[in-house]
């Protein structure tokens, strides 16, 4: 059994190294650093893969650390009525839910600041929104959610760990598409000039 074994490794080695000996031809031989190129990119996508991830996660968390110290949450108070929705011939809304409205809000370190914020449609005059806003005041997006950032960065690190080895594969694949053209044209020279020697040893 163990032998039987032996030669069945041999012959998978023996066909994924393409034969060896005097017949092998330098086209096999790249085709065989091809073929250990993508073994070799299997083989690393877990690794890139872990690493993409935690350079993702280091990135995102000092982003988010970065815009929470930047950042603060205040209530902006409406200074005027939300629009209504507009509604249409049988009645149904045609507008979004939340529609742009005059508002006032304080400023890290004392004043006041007036812009517009978006606001539930119909909300009243007085109403507060909560909104974020920089250190001079101005109106920005809340800051990135650490909660969110393992996901992200399991996202970014699956692309190597399937992309890198898909690619690879793709290029292997155009590598013996071109090899094997190579052999072909190769062939058919080679079988032009030793063709007319046989014939005449046939006739």
């Amino acid at each position: 059994m163990p032998a039987r074994q032996d030669g069945v490794v041999r012959r998978a080695l023996r066909r994924f190294t393409l034969g060896s000996g005097p017949l092998k031809r330098g086209s096999d031989r790249l085709q065989l650093v091809a073929r250990l190129v993508v073994v070799l990119s299997v083989l690393l996508a877990p690794i890139v893969a872990v690493a993409t991830a935690g350079a993702v996660t280091t990135h995102l968390q000092a982003v988010a650390d970065d815009q929470a110290a930047e950042r603060s949450h205040v209530r902006a108070v409406l200074l005027e009525d939300a629009a209504e929705p507009s509604r249409g011939p049988d009645y149904t809304e045609v507008s979004t839910l939340t529609v742009p409205v005059r508002a006032g809000w304080p400023v890290p370190g004392g004043g006041s600041q007036e812009g517009l914020v978006m606001a539930r449609a119909g909300t009243p005059a007085g109403s507060p929104v909560p909104v974020w806003v920089d250190r001079t005041g101005a109106l920005v997006p809340p800051p990135l959610d650490p909660a969110g950032i393992p996901r992200s960065a399991v996202a970014v690190g699956a692309l190597p760990l399937i992309g890198l080895p898909v690619v690879t594969w793709l290029l292997y694949a155009l590598c013996c598409f071109v090899l094997d053209t190579y052999r072909d044209r190769r062939w058919g020279r080679d079988w032009a000039a030793v063709e007319p020697v046989w014939n005449t040893r046939l006739s």
